[in-house]
């Protein structure tokens, strides 16, 4: 099953993108919300994107909460990881943001970094303190939003925020959180994405082209490239992009990825 659906992705890729728009569209007004209502039951939100601007951070919490207790997630595959290990360079310590069941923040500190991961699921930090302990490797894991990390400016090496800037209430508060606590690099990975309104994640924003995602940091030295990955075996599968940004003086630093600076 899950070959014949990478299969089908990629068949799609492929295909013109008036025809792919006709597709969707067709989709998205007769089967899309039946569908996803269908396959995962009365705890998804089927019309998350409609109402989520109006959530509470609590009710923001529960659903997210929910979310960990009935679909586990793991969009960070091994392939992710090497490309972010390389990014980021070392040592140092790093805030995995949106860490989730801890996957990528338990992978850097088998590594030798010194990690911290908050996310806004209970559930989903449960999970991975459980995992971090089945593996022996030490995270500080904490509760939180990105818009507002209740953290000094400037305390960690390196930032990273993988598959989770597409689920933020404020953007812009979001990345203005993010440059603040990095002190050399942040690192981001988020779908390549349009918007729309009905599909299986709580997905809120939406980056169609390197330049839009460029352009929510805002700084001046960067590297940002799109990824292929459609052949995860994991629930993400698709175009991506890696975004690097650098807030030290970059002669001092290894940037990756230099022929994709736009």
């Amino acid at each position: 099953m899950a070959a014949l659906r990478t299969a089908y992705i990629r068949f799609k890729s492929m295909l013109p993108e008036p025809l792919r728009e006709m597709l969707s569209a067709v989709n998205q007004r007769f089967f899309a919300r039946k569908t996803v209502q269908r396959k995962y039951g009365g705890w998804f939100d089927v019309d998350w994107r409609k109402k989520f601007r109006s959530f509470s951070d609590e009710e923001w919490q529960r659903a997210y909460d929910e979310a960990w207790k009935h679909h586990g997630n793991r969009c960070v595959e091994e392939t992710d990881e090497e490309m972010i290990l390389a990014a980021l360079g070392g040592p140092g310590s790093v805030l995995e943001v949106g860490c989730g069941a801890g996957t990528l923040a338990i992978r850097l500190a088998h590594e030798g970094f010194q990690l911290t991961g908050p996310d806004v699921s209970t559930e989903a930090l449960k999970q991975a303190e459980e995992r971090a302990r089945r593996e022996g490797v030490t995270v500080e894991w904490r509760q939180g939003f990105v818009e507002h990390l209740p953290l000094p400016d400037q305390s960690f090496d390196y930032v990273t925020c993988c598959h989770t800037l597409e689920h933020v209430k404020d953007l812009q508060r979001s990345t203005s959180e993010l440059r603040r606590v990095a002190r050399k690099k942040i690192v981001v990975l988020t779908p390549q994405q349009k918007f729309r309104m009905y599909a299986e994640n709580y997905h809120t924003q939406f980056f169609e082209t390197r330049e839009q995602l460029i352009e929510a940091f805002g700084l001046k030295e960067y590297t940002c490239r799109e990824i292929d990955c459609i052949d995860h075996r994991n629930e993400f599968q698709g175009k991506a992009f890696l975004y690097v940004g650098l807030l030290e003086d970059p002669s001092n630093e290894a940037v990756p990825f230099p022929n994709d600076r736009l």
